[in-house]
């Protein structure tokens, strides 16, 4: 549901701290404030926003943590919306791409140094996924993947996700779920 992630990041902080959770969509964001009301959350500040316009409303190395829940063909979760298939277009995969290009440079200056950046999607298609991380990290050197990430899946996922050094693909049928893709990258704190 609309604010999944950021509710339970929320919840993980124990209404310490402020979770900022933005949108696009407006009806979205009832979703996500109905959300994070039935499950007593007071550290949320949710608006409707543009990612890929967001240094408007933070200063530049503001956060410590950064989810980008990227918007995606959604090829990931098929088996749930089949329609998917026939709606959408090689174009549609390139202007997504695009817009998930877009937003994580707009989010990366609001990064503090030695920060993380969590980057995942809902579909399997690999121009969405390692092409965007591998092109983010050739233009913007002081980002890595964070290597403790990959460390951290179990062996169980690397049996059967696909790990490649840009981050872990699941697949449906894998873990019968739907398919995401997730990666952690780190800011270099030791450049400018």
């Amino acid at each position: 549901a609309p604010g999944g992630k950021a509710t339970f990041i929320a919840e993980r902080m124990d209404n310490t701290g402020t979770v900022y959770a933005h949108d696009l969509h407006k009806n979205k964001l009832k979703l996500i404030e109905r959300h994070a009301n039935r499950l007593g959350l007071t550290n949320m500040i949710v608006q409707q926003h543009d990612a890929r316009n967001i240094q408007e409303l933070h200063e530049p190395e503001s956060f410590d943590r950064i989810l980008v829940d990227a918007p995606c063909t959604g090829f990931g979760v098929i088996r749930s919306k089949p329609d998917i298939k026939y709606n959408k277009s090689l174009e549609d995969i390139n202007r997504l791409q695009a817009i998930q290009l877009d937003i994580l440079q707009e989010v990366s200056p609001l990064l503090k140094k030695n920060g993380k950046l969590v980057y995942s999607t809902c579909t399997i298609n690999p121009i969405e996924n390692e092409a965007v991380i591998k092109q983010f990290l050739h233009d913007h050197p002081i980002y890595e993947v964070d290597r403790e990430f990959l460390e951290t899946i179990n062996e169980d996922m690397y049996q059967h996700a696909n790990v490649s050094e840009y981050g872990m693909q699941l697949f449906p049928q894998s873990f019968n779920s739907d398919g995401f893709f997730i990666t952690r990258l780190v800011r270099n704190g030791n450049t400018n």
